[in-house]
């Protein structure tokens, strides 16, 4: 049985450009898939195609869940590894978004669906976004390194200010997808954001919208984030607040901040000119050793408790509007 699944489709596309992102290792905080997401939420894209799971993943790691629908029928859902087509005549090319998990099995056989389904729609570039764990402090710009093979492409990287990365290393599906593209000439690209590892446990739209703002220029798709970039705003004022009310936080995010300022500077005074061996603050899957900090774990237990609580007063809010539209 073929592990790809084909939908019809309503129209063809026009070398698309996909836009991918992997649940799990690759997704710190759940940036990555949370950008996808707010992509599918805003363009309604159209479903196109999906890998099955069934040969991929061992389902008593990552397993299926149940839910209630019309609360009475149960529904399973299994891992998904879906493709989304959005067409629009104002873009001078379509957009595939993929959103996926990352699978336990099989990456060979996996990177060949992908691949297959890239090339019957006629890709014409493929970019991958990750988010990886750093000792970042939250109040500043969140760091965003990329790479690519393809010199075009990595031009238009650096004109954005994306510092390359020569990561080297374990890595994940997405540089497994990145290299797999490469080996059959599918120009691709790579863009990770670095999120605080205090806040790991929590989706942080900081840098979820820094992954958009950054996509958005890059695809030149013209997208209104205004929305988004205000709740990052906010988000970080809110988690400022909280580190604010702790001295043993406060310095530790202080420290963070001088780790950061310190390395900027290091890097201006370098003057190294050689592309391939580019100083950067970040490297995908790795954090730069800090030092001696202050535990952070009375920061991370009240950012978590903070955004829980705000996570549960919205959907109370959500249903108090639902029952009065009833």
């Amino acid at each position: 049985m073929s592990q790809i699944r084909y939908y019809d489709q309503q129209e063809e596309l026009r070398e698309p450009v996909v836009v991918v992102a992997f649940g799990g290792w690759n997704d710190a905080a759940d940036s990555a898939t949370t950008a996808i997401k707010f992509l599918v939420d805003r363009w309604s894209p159209e479903k196109i195609a999906e890998i099955d799971a069934e040969d991929f993943f061992v389902f008593t790691e990552t397993r299926p869940t149940v839910k209630y629908v019309d609360g009475a029928q149960r529904s399973i859902s299994w891992p998904d590894n879906q493709f989304f087509a959005h067409t629009d005549p104002e873009l001078t090319r379509d957009v595939i978004l993929f959103l996926g998990t990352e699978p336990q099995l099989k990456w060979k056989t996996f990177s060949e669906a992908f691949i297959e389904i890239c090339q019957k729609f006629h890709a014409s570039e493929v970019v991958f976004l990750g988010a990886l764990l750093a000792d970042v402090p939250h109040s500043l710009t969140v760091p965003i390194t990329g790479a690519s093979a393809d010199n075009e492409i990595m031009e238009r990287l650096r004109e954005m200010e994306v510092r390359n990365s020569g990561y080297e290393g374990p890595t994940g599906m997405v540089g497994i997808l990145h290299d797999a593209c490469q080996r059959v000439s599918l120009s691709s690209a790579t863009i990770w954001a670095a999120a605080p590892h205090y806040l790991a446990a929590t989706p942080n739209i900081k840098v979820t919208s820094a992954l958009l703002t950054y996509l958005n220029q890059f695809l030149s798709l013209g997208l209104d984030l205004h929305e988004i970039q205000s709740d990052a705003v906010r988000f970080e004022e809110q988690v400022s607040a909280l580190v604010a009310k702790d001295p043993e936080a406060r310095e530790y995010v202080r420290r963070l901040e001088e780790q950061v300022a310190n390395g900027i500077e290091d890097d201006e005074d370098e003057d190294d000119d050689d592309d391939d061996e580019d100083d950067i603050l970040l490297d995908p899957d790795r954090a730069p050793s800090s030092g001696p900090l202050p535990s952070a774990d009375s920061l991370i237990r009240d950012v978590e408790a903070l955004l829980r609580e705000q996570r549960a007063t919205g959907q109370d809010s959500d249903d108090d509007e639902n029952k009065e539209s009833e």
